[in-house]
């Protein structure tokens, strides 16, 4: 079968598709087959040997996807042949191929007709809005902030404020991506430049934000912590510009901000099935209803791996890169 694999950590041009043999789904194991998985930043992280873990090398890439189960092993009860399933992330990468064998605990059954490459992303980005956005828990009205707000997991973090009745404040570093998220419902689009706390404060006035949610790190945070609320929550779950998020001790103390790590890991090796599946049984729905999507800004099959990577791994994209196993490639 065709697989995407690296051979050294830190060295981007190890990856290669090759041709590996397909395993077979051993006790408590599904095997599937992929039909689309999405190129994210935590996928390059790996590669370049700053994320927290390593599985051995050569090791096959990619954290999530979906496809259709084509083996399960004994035991196996929530899965059976021919469902479609999402593959969450697990401590073994392998989505960027065309089957992948996972324990049980890391699939969940699609039960609606659902676009596979808006499916792709799900495991990821809108588990991860759902989660982040119950931090402090929200009242209807509450500003939550949001940096990285152009990106995949952004557009579900605004669509999920807007049905819970939060209104979003939305940090970006390009003036030229604010009418798409207005478009898209977003409150307010502020830049991250010179002006950023003058700009904020013209769209706050006399409110505070209540939940920030860093996907960025460095020092934005730390501009918005003069408009936060007493007891805000403030949750880094990435850190795409390399620096540890800035919080002034100021306002960490005399506000008593409530700062905390998030990574989806954590939380899928430790919650209990019947949660796992209810929260993404949540996202699908809404998914398949229409009233969740991501941006795609094109897809590739696995043997254009390289054009592929270089296009998700560019700057200025408007939505998320994608391989697929069929025929829909799009550009």
């Amino acid at each position: 079968m065709q697989s995407i694999q690296f051979s050294e950590y830190g060295k981007a041009d190890t990856v290669r598709l090759v041709e590996a043999d397909p395993a077979r789904a051993g006790s408590g194991d599904v095997k599937v087959a992929i039909e689309a998985a999405p190129l994210n930043p935590s996928d390059f992280m790996l590669i370049d040997g700053r994320y927290p873990f390593r599985p051995p090398l050569p090791s096959p890439a990619g954290s999530e996807g979906v496809g259709r189960v084509v083996e399960v092993g004994a035991g196996v009860t929530s899965v059976k042949e021919g469902d479609r399933v999402l593959v969450l992330p697990s401590g073994q990468p392998g989505t960027w191929q065309q089957e992948i064998v996972v324990a049980e605990r890391f699939v969940v059954r699609v039960g609606r007709d659902v676009d596979p490459v808006q499916l792709a992303t799900v495991g990821i980005n809108a588990a991860t809005a759902v989660l982040l956005l119950r931090y402090g828990a929200p009242e209807p009205g509450s500003w939550v902030a949001q940096t990285a707000a152009n990106s995949g997991l952004g557009a579900f973090v605004i669509a999920l404020a807007r049905r819970a009745g939060l209104r979003t404040l939305n940090i970006v570093r390009r003036p030229e991506v604010a009418d798409a998220l207005l478009d898209a419902g977003a409150d307010e689009v502020v830049v991250s430049d010179d002006t950023f706390g003058a700009q904020v404060a013209e769209v706050l006035g006399d409110a505070e934000v209540s939940l920030v949610l860093d996907g960025v790190g460095g020092p934005v945070v730390a501009g918005l912590t003069p408009f936060l609320a007493r007891e805000a929550h403030i949750v880094s779950f990435a850190a795409l510009s390399g620096q540890p998020i800035a919080v002034p001790p100021m306002h960490l103390t005399f506000k008593n901000l409530h700062l905390h790590g998030f990574w989806l890991n954590n939380w899928l090796d430790s919650a209990p099935r019947a949660e796992i599946e209810e929260l993404y049984g949540y996202v699908i729905d809404l998914i398949a209803d229409g009233a969740l999507s991501t941006p795609i800004e094109a897809t590739y099959r696995l043997d254009e791996h390289a054009e592929a990577i270089a296009h998700a791994r560019s700057t200025g994209r408007d939505g998320k890169i994608v391989f697929v196993t069929g025929p829909a490639v799009t550009r």
